[in-house]
């Protein structure tokens, strides 16, 4: 006699709902988590931007030396960072991000910085003078992404530099009183003025340079603020 049962278990499809459940929960909060953290990122960077402009602004003072303005604004940059410990990494143990003075650059980014130097043109390098590049520039690295895991998929990036971004800021600078003396009383006048007084045609100048040294062809420059 065959058996007849009320409940068949290998046709019941019931407990289906429990799974498609867990999963669409789990799937709905690490999609959470990832806006939480994207949105998070974006607020970062914005603060990190007004740090880094605000340590060009504190170098384009031109009531210190070239040396002492460096110095006031790596301690801009290191006061300002200790205000967000959890966004810069400056105090904390544990930082969602990081951005460090130890990369922090300070002065003509042409120069000074390779990252951004590959990324301009020739023709940028060659006519710094009519397009300054002065200013800082630090690195921000979202340690938040770097170790982010989405259940079921694993992680979001393999290389941990992948979520590392330079923040620059473009100000020009102020000449210092001692930087304009030298302009006018050293470069102008030894550079260019005695040579025709001695008799002999001087080499044409470019945009006046708070450097010293003569260019080899004439070219519009900015204003040196003497």
């Amino acid at each position: 006699m065959k058996n007849r049962y009320l409940h068949n278990p290998v046709r019941g499809s019931s407990g289906f709902i429990i799974a498609d459940f867990l999963f669409a929960f789990v799937l709905v909060l690490s999609i959470g988590i990832f806006v939480f953290g994207l949105t998070f990122s974006l607020a970062t960077i914005e603060v990190a931007q007004y740090i880094v402009w605000s340590t060009a602004r504190n170098y384009s003072a031109g009531n210190f030396t070239e040396i002492d303005a460096q110095k006031n604004a790596r301690e801009k940059f290191k006061n300002l960072t200790a205000k967000f410990p959890l966004l810069t990494g400056n105090g904390a143990a544990d930082p969602w991000f990081e951005l460090f003075d130890t990369n922090l650059l300070i002065g003509d980014l042409s120069v000074i910085d390779p990252d951004f130097s590959a990324k301009i043109s020739s023709d940028d390098k060659t006519n710094r003078n009519r397009q300054p590049w002065t200013g800082a520039s630090a690195k921000l690295y979202l340690k938040l992404f770097a170790g982010f895991q989405i259940p079921f998929l694993g992680k979001v990036v393999e290389n941990q530099n992948s979520f590392e971004f330079p923040i620059r800021a473009f100000i020009i600078r102020h000449p210092s009183q001692e930087e304009c003396r030298r302009f006018f009383y050293q470069d102008r006048y030894i550079l260019g003025i005695k040579k025709l007084e001695n008799g002999t045609l001087a080499e044409p100048l470019s945009a006046p340079s708070l450097q010293g040294g003569a260019a080899t062809s004439n070219g519009f420059g900015e204003d040196n603020g003497c």
